[in-house]
């Protein structure tokens, strides 16, 4: 049985659909962010007959202050306790992952390359580096930590509300521990032989654009690649945000 992470905000709750077929799709949400954010992603998929679990990355889903509490490490060991779970009721486990969910997707399908049950991989504007480089020159050992606020997204009553949800402050540590986790996904890129769909945009102002075109060619079984000139760092809230879902769900299915 999966061990989940406490959580005190409803729309942090992880998502979990069970399916009698063989195959299930692991969805790692992104830093500050929550598993509903896969929301039509989700619907999609068990459509299509996939079973899904979207599970709550550590730090998430209470407060900030948590999120500051937590090493980087936690979030690749806990998805990985989730895979193996997962590994137990389903033959075959796709593996997708946003922003920082990618980088962690990433050195999940490197450690686990080759083995038979690894399936498909999906990165979605995955985080191999930050946009602002100003946090490149913090000295995160010795900087006295704070909460740095974050712009939080208007409900707009579509259904899709809960996926809006993120903490509305990032502590400092926390970030220092993102560009960790950043580099720790990026480094695992040579590593990964899963067919690989890669799908980002070009005016992400969140995680290093750059960064991503590097990983096109550092994958070697990358298979798709979906470079949008606009929209935004989140795919799956963004104007392109039905496309990603059509493709996704047509990379899955081949």
């Amino acid at each position: 049985m999966t061990t989940t992470v406490p959580y005190t905000v409803p729309e942090c709750a992880p998502i979990r659909v069970d399916a009698d077929g063989p195959e299930c799709c692991l969805c790692v949400h992104g830093f500050t962010s929550c598993p509903a954010v896969y929301t039509e992603l989700a619907e999609r998929l068990a459509g299509m007959g996939y079973a899904l679990s979207a599970p709550l990355l550590p730090g998430h889903g209470t407060t900030p202050e948590d999120l500051g509490a937590v090493a980087e490490l936690e979030w690749f060991e806990a998805v990985a306790r989730e895979y193996e779970e997962l590994r137990g009721r389903y033959r075959t486990i796709h593996v997708v992952g946003l922003s920082l969910g990618g980088a962690i997707a990433s050195w999940l399908a490197a450690s686990r390359a080759g083995e038979p049950g690894l399936g498909r991989l999906v990165l979605l504007s995955p985080a191999y580096g930050l946009a602002n480089k100003d946090y490149y020159a913090v000295d995160y050992a010795s900087a006295e930590d704070r909460l740095i606020p974050i712009r939080v997204r208007p409900r707009l009553g579509d259904g899709l509300d809960a996926g809006r949800y993120q903490y509305s402050a990032m502590p400092l540590r926390a970030v220092g521990q993102l560009m960790l986790a950043a580099e720790r996904g990026r480094a695992s890129l040579p590593g990964i032989t899963a067919p690989t769909a890669l799908l980002y945009t070009a005016a992400d102002a969140v995680v290093d654009p750059a960064r991503i075109d590097e990983a096109a060619t550092s994958i070697r079984s990358i298979e798709r690649v979906q470079r949008y000139d606009g929209g935004e760092h989140n795919l799956l809230l963004g104007p392109d945000r039905l496309d990603v879902v059509e493709r996704v769900a047509g990379f899955l299915e081949r």
